[in-house]
């Protein structure tokens, strides 16, 4: 299963569009927030099923702040990171993560590309389409499922 992951799209869907292509075939999209209605704009350009989270860009949106979906034998969270305060720590997220049982954490927030595993869990940020910081450009990220296994990497 190739699984397409963008976060802070902040309605940059066209710059979304061009990174995800890049990423083709794809049979997911997961977007981890700000803003969420672009999860949809994405799925109807893409065709593709997606998966969004509200951020805290997204105010009145109606969207869940947080998902925990089945995905190729794995427990993935879903969630934007903002209220688990991601700026400063993964701890709280950890928590959460660990309550829950998750084998992957999809989260965004801090528009910085990351990929650690923490007690056994891996923690994955595409990025931000819209305004990217650290040393990357704007990114998208991909996650493979075959088998047991979950490869991460990045777009462009």
């Amino acid at each position: 299963m190739r699984v397409g992951v963008v976060s802070d799209t902040h309605g940059r869907v066209d710059r979304a569009i061009k990174l995800l292509n890049q990423l083709e075939p794809l049979d997911l999209l997961l977007h981890a927030g700000d803003y969420y209605r672009d999860g949809r704009l994405l799925a109807e350009a893409l065709k593709v099923p997606v998966h969004a989270v509200a951020g805290n860009c997204d105010f009145e949106t109606g969207g869940p702040e947080e998902e925990v979906l089945a995905l190729a034998g794995k427990k993935v969270f879903l969630t934007h990171g903002h209220l688990y305060h991601v700026h400063f720590s993964l701890q709280k997220l950890l928590y959460r993560a660990l309550e829950l049982q998750a084998d992957v954490v999809v989260f965004g927030h801090t528009h910085v590309r990351y990929c650690q595993e923490h007690e056994g869990i891996l923690f994955f940020n595409p990025g931000s389409v819209y305004a990217p910081r650290g040393e990357h450009g704007p990114g998208c990220g991909l996650l493979v499922m075959e088998g047991r296994e979950v490869k991460p990497g990045f777009g462009p």
